[in-house]
């Protein structure tokens, strides 16, 4: 590259950096003679510097004594704005950490039976996994009736997906009772659609799923560090061979705001024959 076109690639890079640092000036400036309340013309210039890119999807914003101290306001004022934005699902607040721009949330698609983490890598997302438990044992009535194992123990594990660091769901899943042989270190680096279908040569045919809101419990909040009272977002999995053998079970519990599934239909759906109230 010339000098010449460097200079140019330099200035460039100078005026965008400018114009930055001025959008980021103009924030502060509030009209206290304005009809509008303090904290909503805070929220509006927040709002705007999300939409100009000063702050991007992620980023961790000032913090509310920051934002007082930039615009001689109080910490009421500020603490007002930034509730407004959370509440619009503009920012999102965690613990110990700060306010953070609301990043787009993780998308699965229920097109076909494709597992929880092929989906994600299907998409682009490479999701950092963390396996928690790992155990051979009898399981919960619940799980035994899903799989039809009846007293036999089975292969279960439990894993935690975090993005960039921060954990966005977390999964249990247990195989059937003729898969055998499963060791921890192939639970920790193998999904279990892999496991069934490329180690014991089982192919899945179909599966049933069910997903709702519901409480978060305390183990579950410290995982996906929620304050109380954050709901999540449930999927329960049952997969099938083709004559109709479950093979797996799998529960998923993600953040409510972090986390949506999506599909597609080809004609009219009844959606009222489709829900059902939980009962027990």
């Amino acid at each position: 590259m010339s000098k010449k076109n460097q200079n140019a690639v330099s200035d460039s890079e100078s005026i965008g950096l400018f114009k930055k640092s001025v959008r980021q000036a103009e924030i502060f400036k509030l009209h206290r003679d304005s009809p509008v309340a303090m904290h909503r013309q805070l929220a509006q210039e927040i709002r705007d510097a999300i939409s100009d890119g000063v702050y991007k999807q992620g980023d961790r914003i000032v913090t509310e004594h920051e934002l007082s101290q930039k615009h001689g306001v109080s910490r009421i004022t500020a603490r007002q704005a930034v509730m407004q934005l959370v509440d619009e699902g503009l920012l999102v607040r965690r613990q110990g950490k700060g306010t953070f721009v609301t990043a787009l949330p993780v998308q699965h698609e229920l097109l076909e039976p494709h597992g929880f983490v092929d989906e994600l890598v299907a998409q682009g997302i490479n999701p950092e996994i963390d396996l928690l438990e790992f155990s051979k044992e009898v399981p919960s009535a619940r799980v035994a009736q899903r799989l039809k194992s009846g007293s036999k123990s089975i292969t279960s594990w439990k894993r935690l997906y975090r993005r960039k660091g921060e954990p966005f769901a977390v999964a249990w899943v247990y195989l059937g009772a003729q898969i055998t042989g499963v060791t921890r270190d192939l639970a920790a680096c193998q999904t279990s659609y892999q496991i069934i279908e490329k180690i014991y040569k089982s192919k899945i045919d179909h599966a049933d799923i069910s997903i709702r809101a519901q409480a978060s419990n305390l183990q579950t909040r410290k995982l996906l560090q929620m304050p109380p009272g954050t709901p999540v977002i449930a999927l329960e999995r049952v997969s099938f061979l083709a004559d109709g053998t479950p093979v797996e079970y799998a529960l998923y519990c993600a953040h409510a705001d972090a986390y949506e599934y999506t599909f597609r239909v080809s004609s009219k759906v009844n959606a009222a024959s489709a829900l059902s109230r939980r009962t027990g």
